[in-house]
């Protein structure tokens, strides 16, 4: 009996220790000193850190071009105006010498992007989180929704209509302390 008992919390230990360790998102977003805010378009407003409820996406402008976001323009703007209590953040890292950064805010004001982005040009974001430790070969765009530093889940924002429910159930979504 004795025997059964150590074997049955050695196999929980186990699998608790295996499923903790196959996280497919980092547990907390942080943002490092230096990141630049670039304004989009006359209406974006200043980023807001400490709002509670952020959708936070990294793309790596070295590997990736914004396709990603075009593709979903009429998307971004619908967020916007449908739940105005969900920040969007964007980091755009790594200088690129095809987008630079007067062309990232050219490209993303011609598409109608509504909100105010980062530049990460040395990609301290990036390291800071430490996204290279997702557990999928692309590793250059990343999004979570995240509840103030903590990320509850990685967020779909390429599939539409998963990404709206995502962004319903989040907003409806209350941390337990």
């Amino acid at each position: 009996m004795i025997k059964r008992k150590i074997y049955l919390s050695l196999c929980l230990f186990l699998t608790i220790t295996l499923l903790s360790s196959c996280r497919d998102h980092p547990t907390t977003i942080k943002f490092p000193e230096g990141l630049e805010e670039l304004r989009i378009g006359e209406n974006s407003k200043p980023l807001c850190l400490e709002c509670p409820k952020k959708f936070v996406g990294y793309l790596d402008l070295t590997q990736r071009d914004l396709f990603f976001l075009e593709m979903n323009s009429k998307g971004w703007i619908d967020l916007k105006f449908n739940y105005p209590e969900l920040e969007v953040i964007w980091v755009f890292a790594g200088k690129n010498q095809r987008i630079d950064k007067s062309d990232l805010v050219r490209m993303l004001d011609d598409m109608g992007y509504p909100y105010s982005v980062f530049y990460d040009k040395k990609n301290k974001f990036y390291e800071m989180n430490q996204l290279d430790k997702i557990p999928y070969e692309v590793k250059a765009i990343q999004s979570y929704f995240v509840d103030g530093e903590d990320v509850i889940i990685n967020a779909e924002s390429g599939i539409p209509s998963l990404f709206k429910k995502q962004v319903i159930d989040f907003l409806e979504y209350e941390k337990s302390e």
